[in-house]
């Protein structure tokens, strides 16, 4: 029988906030996936394979455009039979406006099958009632990790490596490497790696050779690498 989970409103350690993150705004939100990946593995439903997706990974003020993409992306994997469970975990969602808050309510009080939601806050007081009276809410506890000095960002090179790219399997992941590939020349790096590759199906390759194109002609990056990514969803390398 499918499980129904009831959605969570995660309160941040205070380590978090208090830790100086300047100009590391990379590693913080590293940091904190390892929170919620620590504590995941706490769970007993969790414990074993799911699939993880974040959403406003760039930590900026929860805009509204994270909610629809996450309606959409808990709309896609629920057509795909075998999906398994599924974490959906909402970063800094506390900077929601009211309106994002809203538009949230309906997939956060009542979830898809198998999927849970996870809020994550640092100050529950800008969380509407609505919200707080629907969700189970957890204080995390200091988990002891490595300090985030300990956790490098993986820069990009022209020795990039095929082999070791993670094709985009849904929306989200495809957000998520547009993100961190934002810098122009560091995504033309990839896309031209990606080019290289000798095992790419014709409507891949096309869509790479359009994201090439328009990265030439100083489209906006991030816009152009989503929408690239996005046609690569599902496709086998």
């Amino acid at each position: 029988m499918e499980n129904f989970y009831l959605s969570e409103i995660l309160l941040l350690p205070k380590e978090v906030n208090n830790l100086d993150w300047a100009d590391k705004l990379e590693e913080k939100v590293a940091y904190i996936k390892e929170i919620v990946v620590n504590y995941l593995s706490s769970k007993k439903d969790f414990q074993n394979t799911y699939h993880l997706s974040f959403f406003n990974s760039e930590y900026v003020n929860f805009p509204i455009e994270e909610v629809r993409k996450m309606q959409v992306e808990a709309e896609y994997s629920a057509s795909l039979s075998g999906q398994g469970k599924r974490v959906f975990v909402l970063l800094n969602f506390d900077t929601a406006s009211p309106a994002a808050q809203n538009a949230a309510l309906k997939i956060i009080e009542e979830s898809p099958k198998e999927t849970l939601i996870l809020l994550l806050i640092s100050k529950k007081e800008r969380i509407l009632e609505t919200i707080i009276s629907r969700c189970l809410y957890v204080q995390l506890k200091q988990l002891h990790l490595t300090p985030p000095a300990a956790h490098p960002v993986t820069k990009l090179t022209n020795n990039f490596d095929i082999n070791n790219f993670n094709w985009p399997q849904n929306y989200s992941q495809a957000i998520d490497l547009a993100a961190q590939n934002k810098d122009r020349a560091k995504a033309i790096n990839l896309i031209e790696a990606l080019l290289e590759s000798t095992n790419l199906q014709l409507e891949a390759k096309q869509s790479l050779l359009r994201a090439y194109q328009d990265l030439s002609h100083n489209q906006n990056v991030q816009l152009v690498l989503e929408n690239c990514f996005f046609s690569l969803v599902g496709l086998e390398s």
